[in-house]
């Protein structure tokens, strides 16, 4: 059995049991011969022993679409029963489920699993209890069979309606009536569903969710709900109530809406119980204010969910005056007309109209490293937060969060980008004892992967000797016993020969590898491969890289930072504007003798690296240097001043005084006392 199917495994062990059982027992029912069939074996064993009875081998994919439904049992029961009265055997492994998973979605991880079954060729049938299980859409169940399935020489059968690929000449029509009457059918469950409801909304009771700014109210008498839980009505929460007025005039009088956003997170005001972050984000406050149900006007129906095929999703469409149904109910309005309309107004106003298609432009680096950049504030260490891009060019960067974030700042993608990687050129170009680092961590790493190899070359050599004595202890068996005993006797030779042929081709290959040549880098390589990367570095920068080559770059650049660049924002007392730093371990060492693939230890915080994503204060970007000057030469200010001066920098002994303390400052440290003139004696005149 393939490695990467068996890792997939969607059924579990309970279900593996089950499906077993179920097959065994259907078996039975139909006198099929069971000698030498053992649930409790390999799959590669069971399945040998399955083509040496003629069996074909299937695979059975199983969907249900809410969390209320659980009719796994159900369909795969159903498959497996078939598929004994019919000669094939469905391995526990080759069974594919996907739960509380819509039929409309093309991503389901069972889905793609049963696609990489068949793409490999693991199973000859596919087995659902129903073509809608694939996908709900008609047209895209029958392109998935017909592609997937039929043109790759494999056969499908829907159990329950007695489709089977295998009749070539009416599946095509069967699969296409089944599935109209399966629309059909699904718009008139719609259609009553939506009736029944709407006569619940217009008996002044709950339907669905309440909204911000009202609570449920127990019905007395009122009969339970489908469910059994009680039946309630809506009602003005007083206190979200309260908030929402403060907010409208708040809103009238000129506060934007991002800061209402914020205001209503600080006073802990309520959200929808949908929410996944529990805060109330910009869309929902928007929305809150243009709800008509603020004034006592509440609706159903007014959109309604329509299945796109272009868009391949379910969409709202908004409905006409007379497909929804209003109540007029003063006894839950919030606000008065006359702020409720201002406020739409106001909103109106806002409005910027629909924007045109972005135009295609060139791919550079920092257009594709968006997500490698992560808050450092709101992250914690099971929940990265990352970065994601905003502004009208795409060029910009902000925390997930947005407003929400306690360090909001916004920087540029282009210039971050550029500052890593002239950190990383650098870095690169001190291949002296770069080079011998790498020469030793490739001879480590050939040195591990030698030994890792001969080790799988022993188990695989071990194997092949047990499966060979099985294959002699089983040709000397062959000539004896009944008729049915040598039949059996025989299958197990055929499948033990085969686990043989397997074992000996997987020793051969591991023999080939350790035959080869070793794969330790000379000198020469490495600073080749330092060279190639500074190169593609400096010019991905620079944004002269082309379609082909930006990816390459982003390749390198991804393995080199290790795939994490935690952005770090300081706010400053009586300053507006932030300072912003990255810092990422490098990988250089690794990226080297490993290609794109950062392998190893992960490396300590000693070897972390701090680069300025946005220019800081001319101070504080010569803090480093100066600490080094102070700390490491043992400088005073005024030498330290001196030297700097000699570098380029305009500065004097006082500005030294105060970036040696913004050091200290960024590293949460406080400042050592220097002394007077680094400890020297002053000069006499």
């Amino acid at each position: 059995m393939n490695h990467e199917i068996r890792s997939m495994g969607a059924a579990n062990q309970e279900l593996t049991r089950r499906a077993h059982q179920w097959w065994a027992e259907m078996a039975a029912i139909h006198n099929i011969d069971l000698v030498g069939f053992d649930p409790e074996s390999t799959s590669e064993t069971r399945i040998a022993w399955a083509i040496s009875n003629g069996f074909e081998i299937g695979t059975i994919y199983s969907r249900f679409s809410t969390k209320l439904q659980n009719s796994t049992d159900d369909q795969v029961r159903e498959c497996i029963q078939w598929a004994a009265k019919n000669s094939i055997y469905v391995p526990p492994e080759l069974i594919s489920v996907d739960e509380a998973a819509k039929g409309r979605s093309v991503r389901r991880e069972g889905l793609n699993r049963t696609k990489t079954i068949l793409n490999k060729h693991l199973a000859k049938v596919l087995l659902v209890f129903k073509a809608s299980r694939l996908f709900r859409q008609a047209g895209k169940g029958f392109q998935f069979i017909n592609e997937e399935v039929v043109e790759e020489g494999l056969r499908a059968v829907s159990v329950s309606q007695g489709i089977d690929t295998g009749d070539r000449k009416t599946w095509k029509l069967q699969l296409q009536i089944h599935g109209l009457m399966d629309d059909m059918l699904l718009d008139a469950i719609a259609d009553h569903v939506r009736s029944g409801l709407c006569g619940i909304f217009l008996n002044n009771w709950t339907t669905g969710a309440i909204g911000v700014g009202y609570r449920r109210k127990e019905i007395p008498g009122a009969p339970l709900t489908k469910r059994e839980r009680p039946r309630t009505m809506p009602e003005v929460d007083p206190l979200a109530a309260k908030l929402i007025q403060e907010h409208a005039q708040l809103l009238l009088d000129g506060m934007s809406t991002s800061e209402g956003v914020r205001r209503w997170n600080a006073a802990n005001g309520p959200v929808d119980p949908r929410s996944s972050t529990m805060k109330m984000m910009y869309g929902p406050y928007r929305r809150l204010f243009t709800n008509p149900r603020l004034i006592g006007r509440w609706e159903f129906g007014r959109r309604r969910n329509q299945f796109s095929t272009k868009l391949d999703s379910v969409k709202q469409v908004e409905q006409s005056d007379d497909e929804v149904a209003t109540l007029e109910r003063e006894e839950l309005r919030i606000l008065d007309d006359e702020t409720f309309f201002a406020l739409q107004a106001k909103f109106a106003a806002r409005k910027t109209g629909p924007r045109g298609p972005r135009k295609q432009r060139k791919k550079h680096l920092w257009d594709l490293t968006t997500e490698l950049f992560f808050c450092a504030c709101c992250s914690t260490e099971d929940s990265p937060v990352r970065l994601y891009k905003v502004g009208v060019t795409g060029m910009a960067m902000q925390c997930k969060n947005g407003d929400q974030c306690p360090c909001k700042a916004t920087v540029r993608s282009d210039k971050s980008v550029r500052s890593i990687c002239k950190s990383l050129t650098e870095l690169i170009s001190r291949d002296a004892e770069l080079v011998e680092t790498i020469i030793l961590k490739s001879q480590e790493m050939d040195g591990r992967a030698d030994d890792g190899i001969a080790t799988q070359l022993e188990q695989a050599k071990k194997r092949l000797r047990i499966f060979g004595n099985r294959v002699n202890d089983l040709f000397e068996m062959s000539g004896e016993g009944s008729d049915d005993d040598r039949k059996e006797t025989k299958a197990r030779l055929r499948a033990a020969q085969s686990e043989r042929t397997g074992a000996q081709s997987e020793v051969n290959r591991l023999q080939r590898i350790i035959d080869g040549d070793t794969n330790t880098l000379t000198v020469e390589q490495i600073r080749e491969n330092l060279s190639e990367m500074s190169t593609l570095l400096t010019e991905a920068a620079s944004g002269e890289l082309g379609e082909v080559a930006v990816y390459k770059a982003l390749a390198i650049f991804r393995s080199l930072t290790g795939g994490q660049i935690w952005v770090h924002v300081e706010r400053r007392a009586n300053r507006k504007r932030t300072n912003v730093r990255g810092s990422f371990h490098p990988r250089l060492v690794l990226t080297t003798t490993a290609g794109s693939a950062p392998l190893g230890d992960p490396p300590t915080d000693e070897d972390e690296v701090t680069v300025w994503l946005r220019k800081p204060p001319r101070l504080d970007a010569i803090a480093q240097r100066v600490h080094e000057l102070i700390d490491v030469e043992g400088m005073s200010y005024r030498a330290t001043a001196n030297q700097l001066v000699r570098e380029g920098h305009k500065v004097n002994s006082g500005n030294v005084w105060y970036s040696y303390r913004r050091w200290h400052e960024m590293q949460g440290q406080k400042p050592p006392k220097v002394a007077y003139n680094g400890g020297k004696k002053r000069r006499s005149r």
